[in-house]
């Protein structure tokens, strides 16, 4: 077993898509830098123009904590994109190449070949958040300092300075749970087609369309709300609230392992039960 996770490991780490989906995620932490540096002010004071009459705010405003958080609300859609177009080609590659009969004939089992697999994607998605975390959080810091941070979430919100680095630990851990279970979706589904570009298109699109079912709530969609898996990866934002919710928090946590759990269990019997010779 140990063995099969090092070959899945380095083929994962020897891939040129790694290393392109790392740079990727650093250019965009970059570019959010770059594009607060030169309208970040004129942005935030526009948009705390209402609390004027009513507060006196001072401080550094644009920081490197206010620019971090916004960089993780790339979750929405930058970073599953980024991830699933690794995690999946981990799965399907081997049929596109044809190299799964290969692997079959040697003398290890389905189960220990899917696991090294999974346990693959898993490492290569902690290390994918960690680039996020490190290159949201470093560089702004650096180039903007620190300060109290201002949040728009259900009205405004004032974290101070001293709580913001653990509210980013937990966040960021949790954005690990949520991206590793739309991860596992993704597997399933390169396993079930075996091509990667089908995978990709099919989850990406229940991501849009359960962003927009979560986005627009009307009549019977409010209902659906706490099935969707989009609602449960937004809970990351939460523990930029005031008073943390952790009930509801560890709520969304419990819906997305469940989830991974699922996904990975239809993955086990599909590969199992799978003709290769097809």
């Amino acid at each position: 077993m140990i063995n099969i996770l090092q070959i899945e490991l380095y083929k994962l780490f020897s891939s040129y898509r790694t290393y392109i989906s790392f740079a990727i995620t650093i250019l965009l932490m970059l570019i959010v830098d770059l594009g607060l540096y030169s309208d970040g002010e004129e942005i935030f004071s526009f948009l705390l123009q209402p609390l004027n009459d009513n507060f006196y705010v001072e401080g550094n405003i644009v920081n490197g904590y206010l620019i971090a958080y916004l960089a993780l609300n790339t979750l929405w859609v930058h970073i599953p994109v980024l991830i699933i177009i690794v995690t999946t080609h981990i799965f399907s590659g081997e049929f596109e190449y044809g190299t799964i009969r290969i692997l079959l004939t040697q003398p290890i089992s389905r189960s220990s070949l899917l696991t090294a697999k999974i346990i693959s994607m898993i490492i290569y998605t902690i290390c994918f958040m960690v680039i996020v975390a490190v290159f949201a959080l470093i560089p702004s810091v650096i180039f903007f300092g620190t300060s109290d941070v201002i949040i728009f979430i259900d009205g405004i919100q004032f974290i101070q300075e001293e709580t913001f680095l653990p509210r980013f630990f937990y966040a960021t851990v949790f954005a690990i749970l949520a991206m590793i279970a739309f991860s596992s979706m993704a597997m399933y589904f390169a396993l079930w087609f075996r091509n990667t570009l089908t995978a990709i298109l099919l989850s990406l699109g229940l991501l849009i369309l359960f962003t927009l079912i979560q986005t627009f709530v009307l009549g019977i969609f409010s209902a659906w709300q706490p099935f969707l898996f989009t609602y449960h990866i937004a809970k990351w934002q939460l523990f930029f609230v005031d008073e943390i919710p952790f009930k509801t928090i560890l709520n969304s946590a419990l819906f997305l392992f469940t989830m991974s759990a699922f996904f990975i269990g239809l993955s086990f019997w599909k590969f199992n039960k799978m003709n290769i010779s097809e």
